[in-house]
């Protein structure tokens, strides 16, 4: 039986969309037990003390801060979950990268297209993992239709119109 691979979690901005990133990695055992990860969640950071406190407290993570660059300097932090405002995307995400950690983003990555190809080329010279969240991406009805698409068998695809019902 293959060994069980620990993750450290670290996440920056507990909002709304931080707290479903959080409950996300703890679902993967459960969700995804053939995976055999563990994420471990080890420091969250915000500027609202009140949401950093709900990240140890409510959330499970071992530590906190107001400084998102703790959390990419923490040496137990394998992936970052952005999370932040839109606005600071790219520069959390080039950083991230310059600190050699994994990272997902939300979208979007930045503020056009001069800002988005700043966060991919930081990430491809770092050699890092990233991956932005589209909210569909790994949906298993989207996975199918990508590889329909992928090995020709709907012929070509010149235009889609879709309705999508969860």
């Amino acid at each position: 039986m293959t060994e069980h691979t620990t993750v450290g979690v670290g996440l920056i901005s507990v909002g709304w969309m931080g707290k479903v990133h959080s409950r996300a990695y703890q679902a993967i055992p459960v969700v995804y037990p053939e995976l055999r990860i563990t994420p471990r969640l080890i420091i969250a950071a915000d500027t609202e003390p009140s949401r950093v406190d709900y990240a140890t407290e409510v959330l499970g993570f071992a530590e906190g801060t107001t400084d998102y660059h703790e959390v990419l300097a923490h040496p137990d932090v394998d992936v970052v979950s952005i999370c932040a405002p839109n606005f600071l995307h790219a520069e959390i995400g080039i950083a991230a990268a310059k600190a050699g950690k994994a990272f997902w983003i939300e979208k979007p990555v930045g503020r056009g297209v001069a800002e988005t190809r700043s966060v991919e080329e930081a990430a491809d010279s770092a050699g890092i993992a990233s991956s932005i969240g589209f909210n569909y991406r790994h949906a298993p009805a989207i996975e199918k239709i990508k590889t329909l698409i992928a090995d020709g068998s709907l012929g070509r695809i010149t235009n889609v119109r879709g309705t999508f019902f969860a």
